[in-house]
């Protein structure tokens, strides 16, 4: 069976009564709890929220999410959480995350990714001046937060922020612990692009917060320091290491840059613009904003970027261009009164995250080691189709155009090869080398040597290694690996969409009950997501189930035969020509389309 047709998980929109109950119980939780089922629980009901706010927002609906929110007063409740789930994946993750790699990586991925839904929902209220009213105090825990991503966005090479794989074969070779710190940096990628808005969102609402955001702002940070740098290091773009090809993120996705488009500001960019805009044209920043040299010629690096098509796009910056010519010829803001000196100094402090790193302060591998046994434990059958259940991404999200044509039979194989590209005689002579007996037992055979401790997305990958070009009486090479599904097709950056496929995947896994593993091709013509879900057979081709086989490997005498199938790594070799007697053969018409490298 193949697994391309996913059945994305949608969630429905809340009805107000949901919301209300939702938003009222929304719970601080302390360290060590997260990732138990009560946490769970409150990351589902996190996401349909995040989901609802989101739709009212883009259908011009009303909004009672947000409405809500402001209330109950629940905005600080959202911005501890997210103090809460930083400190985690900075303290408690590195700790757990080799003893957990083995799981399924939805199980590893909702914990990493909560506090991406929970910036995500934040952006959405904090567009709103109420809720920048109502979070009050906690805005400067949010405003530290902010910053320290903007550092990580300053500090760490575009090429790092999000590493593009060149092919599906580099996915395959990552190990478990890899992929997981992959998932991590994507992850990451996307906070930092909610943070961009949320300051954004706090520079248009400065009035109306609590004058001690604008200090931790302007002096204790100095986010200027931090915008115009990120203004020149325009992380939203980038070029496809694979086709050339100019793109930005937008929408949680990277786009395609079309030649129309090319003059057209990325829509973060504009948020960095609006920041920096709200900062410097705002009397009273600018009274508080001492200028000293350095901080004068950082401002002046921003005319070069201000030109007509910039400003017919963003007309507010005319006024900011000549406040900076302004500025390169005085040497000061004109109009900027003087702020009347006082002899107090009150500063607020970081209270939620002081609170949690003071609390557990040197506990941190106490916490690791009390979730790795009550917290992070094997998964069962049911525990999976509920986490299934708490990821939802929007399908429009991921769509990357219409999957290649299905192969099913080798006919079928050979009629499309001959009218169809080289990638499609590819996808079909691999097609015909994945139906053969010998392939089909020799994997499972692999699959079940370690299927009792094989995580539920495990994918055995096949592939011909470097060799000259077999003809008929010849024997092809091979090898299988094991992988994970989530490290195939990994060339599209979809860390939050491929978590959603991967939840449809478990679920289905946890139901099969060893019946099937999973099967993919690594080669240049075959998509690198493409995965088929193929029945355990034995050397005769009889179906079996994991456990027959893995019994029979675990035979007397057949030490040898199981320590080579439990290895991660399998090599083997088919005949080529016609098939004579018991073994089955590959035609040789399909070697030259595998695509061998000598």
């Amino acid at each position: 069976a193949d697994l391309d047709d996913e059945v994305w998980p949608t969630f429905e929109d809340l009805t107000p009564f949901e919301v209300e109950h939702f938003v009222q119980d929304l719970q601080e939780f302390k360290l060590e709890s997260v990732g138990d089922p009560r946490w769970l629980t409150q990351h589902e009901r996190v996401e349909k929220l995040n989901w609802t706010a989101h739709n009212q927002a883009k259908e011009g609906l009303d909004e009672f999410v947000v409405d809500q929110f402001n209330t109950q007063e629940k905005v600080p409740a959202l911005i501890y959480d997210l103090m809460l789930i930083e400190v985690w994946k900075e303290r408690i993750w590195p700790l757990i995350k080799a003893k957990i790699a083995k799981f399924s990586s939805l199980r590893t991925y909702i914990p990493v990714y909560h506090e991406a839904s929970v910036a995500n929902l934040l952006e959405v209220c904090l567009y709103h001046r109420t809720s920048c009213e109502e979070a009050g105090d906690a805005l400067v825990d949010l405003v530290d937060y902010c910053v320290r991503k903007l550092r990580y966005l300053v500090c760490t090479p575009n090429d790092e922020l999000v590493r593009q794989v060149a092919s599906a074969k580099e996915c395959t070779e990552w190990d478990n612990v890899r992929m997981l710190d992959e998932q991590f940096v994507e992850c990451e990628f996307q906070i930092c692009m909610c943070v961009i808005s949320i300051i954004r969102f706090l520079t248009d609402h400065r009035v109306a917060v609590p004058l001690a955001v604008t200090t931790r702002l302007l002096e204790t940070h100095d986010i200027l320091l931090l915008l115009v740098p990120l203004m020149e290091k325009a992380p939203w773009v980038r070029r496809n290491r694979i086709n050339g090809r100019i793109e930005k993120f937008e929408e949680h996705k990277w786009q395609v840059v079309e030649a129309d488009d090319e003059g057209r500001l990325p829509k973060l960019q504009s948020q960095v613009w609006l920041s920096i805009y709200n900062l410097v044209m705002d009397a009273e920043c600018r009274a508080r904003y001492e200028l000293t040299s350095f901080r004068r010629e950082n401002l002046l690096r921003l005319r070069r970027y201000i030109n007509e098509v910039v400003v017919d796009q963003l007309p507010p910056l005319t006024n900011l261009h000549r406040a900076l010519e302004e500025l390169s010829i005085s040497g000061q803001f004109t109009g900027a009164g003087d702020v009347a000196p006082t002899p107090f100094v009150v500063e607020l402090v970081a209270e939620a995250r002081e609170a949690i790193v003071r609390t557990y302060e040197g506990r941190w591998q106490e916490v690791a080691d009390q979730q790795l046994q009550t917290v992070f434990v094997k998964e069962t059958p049911d525990e999976l189709k509920r986490l299934t259940n708490m990821i939802s991404i929007p399908k429009e999200l991921f769509d990357d155009g219409p999957e290649p044509p299905e192969l099913s039979g080798t006919s079928d194989a050979v009629a499309a090869a001959q009218s169809s590209s080289v990638a499609s005689a590819e996808s079909a002579a691999w097609e015909a080398v994945t139906k053969l007996a010998l392939v089909r037992s020799t994997a499972s055979f692999f699959a079940a040597a370690k299927s009792e401790d094989a995580p539920l997305d495990e994918v055995l990958v096949l592939s011909a290694p470097a060799q000259p070009t077999p003809g008929p009486g010849g024997r092809l090479k091979l090898e299988i690996t094991r992988s994970r599904k989530g490290q195939l097709g990994r060339t599209g950056d979809k860390s939050r969409s491929g978590a959603a496929a991967d939840a449809n995947l478990l679920a289905r896994r946890a139901e099969s009950g060893g019946e099937d593993f999973l099967l993919a091709v690594a080669a240049d013509g075959v998509p690198a997501d493409k995965v088929q879900s193929v029945p355990f057979v034995s050397q005769k081709g009889a179906s079996r189930t994991a456990e027959q086989l893995r019994s029979l490997l675990s035979k007397p005498g057949r030490e040898d035969l199981l320590e080579m199938y439990s290895d991660d790594i399998a090599e083997f070799s088919i005949p080529v020509g016609l098939s004579a007697g018991e073994e089955e053969a590959l035609e040789p018409r399909f070697v030259s389309w595998l695509g061998l490298h000598v």
